[in-house]
């Protein structure tokens, strides 16, 4: 459909655009999973396509991105898959078995895929900072439980109690009671 768009103020027509407008929503994407154009790629999600077929176009996506993976560098290639990824709100089950599929049929690629989707790479730094909170968490929990019973030793030495008894309510070894005195009385 070609557009026009006049900018006038009154006697003076100061600028005059024509230009095609292109309604995604209307163009089959069957039309362009053969071409080797990566904007296509980027905007295929856009294109019409029902909830039935997500799945067979999401696959042929992926075809096309790995067709294109020749002509592109890595970094080219993860813009075009982060601006499809926009539009196609990856889902991590589906991208999985896709994935999983792609490997089977074309074990070479399909892993290469893994590496440059945009979504995958969300996801594994997503778990990574979960898994680095939760590591980061256990090990300040298990630091604060060791100098709080530490601290419990020391107190209860000042109170001249039985280092074995100490060190059986403590759970601290008997060498690192008998460290935490010493250190105690300066020795």
């Amino acid at each position: 459909m070609l557009m026009n768009e006049n900018m006038v103020i009154p006697d003076r027509k100061l600028l005059y655009f024509q230009f095609l407008k292109i309604e995604l929503r209307n163009q089959d994407w069957r039309r362009f999973i053969d071409s080797d154009n990566p904007v296509a790629a980027a905007l295929l999600a856009l294109m019409g396509y029902t909830k039935n077929k997500r799945r067979e176009m999401r696959f042929a996506y992926l075809r096309m991105i790995l067709r294109l993976r020749s002509r592109l560098d890595d970094a080219r290639l993860a813009l075009v898959m982060s601006i499809a990824d926009l539009y196609f709100k990856p889902d991590r089950n589906e991208d999985e078995a896709l994935l999983n599929e792609l490997i089977e049929r074309y074990p070479e690629e399909g892993e290469a895929m893994k590496e440059l989707m945009p979504a995958w790479k969300r996801w594994g730094y997503e778990e990574g900072i979960e898994l680095g909170m939760e590591k980061g968490v256990e090990k300040g929990m298990e630091k604060g439980m060791t100098i709080g019973m530490e601290t419990a030793a020391i107190n209860m030495l000042r109170k001249s109690m039985d280092p074995s008894l100490i060190s059986e309510i403590t759970g601290l070894s008997a060498e690192k009671v008998e460290a935490l005195r010493r250190k105690m009385n300066g020795m």
